[in-house]
């Protein structure tokens, strides 16, 4: 196999104001065996991808991710990662190029990407330029697409909000605290206390990603009812009565036991990031540990799931 074409970064002047718009953004190219590349979308996805594109092969598909100019994670190895924390130490993915690429006017290249993603019965998704136009959504939630973490773009995400919408719905009384395991970009947080939680708590397994929970916290003007947390070992001796969490299934089995013990007698667990063929195992574990399967909906593979104590 050849090595992988490796881009360096350039130096250069960066954009002042008044000139004309120039930056920068990552193609990270990739061969993906036949049956990971719903995984690997989603993993990009999850880790700040802004669009990705996927064509078939002789082996298996080619998949082209694009990234911001200052991306959270090492791209390089990404892969890597993926392979060993997903896909089990098989070589599922196996990179092919990875390309620094100038970009003139960058924000209309990729603006009209990022069209609002409407979400059950009365969510939207969308990015801050669009947030002057009109809707019939009443729960907007505005999400920067350069942080990634979660866009709404993606089927887990959007399962995991239109869950919740059908969860808070049923409720006689809201939930005065939820707490949104994984927070990443803020989304599901976001949404909550839009739909009638009182206060949310967006855990982050890694603590680089707070920035991206305080920065759309801002942006949609609820800093002062989320509250982002770092975890450490003393995080789970509260309670919550909701329970939210979209992370693949290797994590989601990796952290039950934190997250059975933050669940509140007689509250409810949403999960998703789960593919549908992975139910019956994350459902076997749960029951386990004292919950019982209340809910589920499927869309593109893909499943979200409601456990109750």
């Amino acid at each position: 196999m050849t090595s992988p074409e490796l881009s360096e970064k350039p130096s250069g002047p960066k954009d002042t104001p008044g000139s004309p718009s120039h930056s920068h953004y990552w193609t990270l190219q990739c061969q993906v065996e036949s049956g990971w590349e719903e995984l690997w979308e989603w993993y990009c996805f999850e880790h700040g991808a802004l669009g990705t594109e996927q064509r078939s092969a002789p082996e298996g598909f080619q998949s082209v991710a694009y990234f911001p100019e200052d991306p959270s994670i090492s791209l390089k190895n990404l892969h890597q990662q993926f392979n060993a924390s997903i896909a089990g130490n098989l070589e599922a993915v196996r990179i092919h190029a990875l390309n620094f690429r100038e970009e003139e006017d960058w924000q209309s290249n990729w603006k009209p990407f990022f069209k609002p993603v409407q979400i059950g019965n009365t969510l939207e998704v969308l990015p801050p330029w669009l947030s002057s136009t009109e809707s019939s959504r009443k729960n907007r939630i505005l999400i920067d697409p350069g942080q990634g973490f979660g866009t709404g773009h993606h089927t887990s995400t959007a399962l995991a909000l239109e869950l919740l919408e059908q969860c808070l719905e049923s409720c006689t009384v809201k939930p005065h605290w939820m707490l949104d395991f994984g927070g990443g970009s803020g989304i599901l947080s976001i949404g909550a206390c839009l739909m009638g939680c009182e206060k949310c708590i967006a855990l982050e397994l890694e603590g680089d990603a707070l920035k991206d929970v305080i920065s759309n916290s801002e942006l949609n003007q609820l800093q002062h009812r989320i509250m982002p947390l770092r975890a450490n070992k003393n995080c789970f001796q509260k309670t919550f009565p909701l329970v939210i969490s979209n992370m693949l299934l290797s994590e989601l089995k990796q952290s039950s036991t934190d997250l059975a013990s933050s669940v509140a007698e007689e509250g409810r667990l949403l999960l998703s990031g789960i593919l549908e063929d992975q139910v019956s195992e994350l459902e076997r574990i749960f029951t386990i540990l004292g919950f019982v399967p209340s809910k589920k909906i499927t869309r593109d593979g893909w499943s979200a799931l409601e456990l109750s104590r």
